[in-house]
């Protein structure tokens, strides 16, 4: 489970489904998160993108997203 303090729900909800599936394209995010609209979870994958806390990679004509491998010492 991600730990994360005072993250707003939809970025706990995208770092999550990131985590327990490495890897999804865009519309898979929006499938698996029915609560947010797609403008929701499109906004929250480029914050959380900016931020470095999730890989956003263009695929073609899809977007796929994955979480960050952690850094070897």
């Amino acid at each position: 489970m991600v730990h994360h303090v005072a993250l707003p729900s939809s970025e706990y909800k995208v770092l999550e489904l990131v985590h327990l599936k490495k890897s999804l394209t865009l519309e898979q995010v929006v499938a698996l998160l029915p609560e947010l609209s797609w403008n929701q979870v499109f906004k929250t994958v480029d914050e959380l993108s900016r931020r470095g806390k999730i890989i956003l990679l263009r695929k073609g004509f899809d977007y796929e997203v994955e979480r960050v491998s952690p850094r070897q010492p």
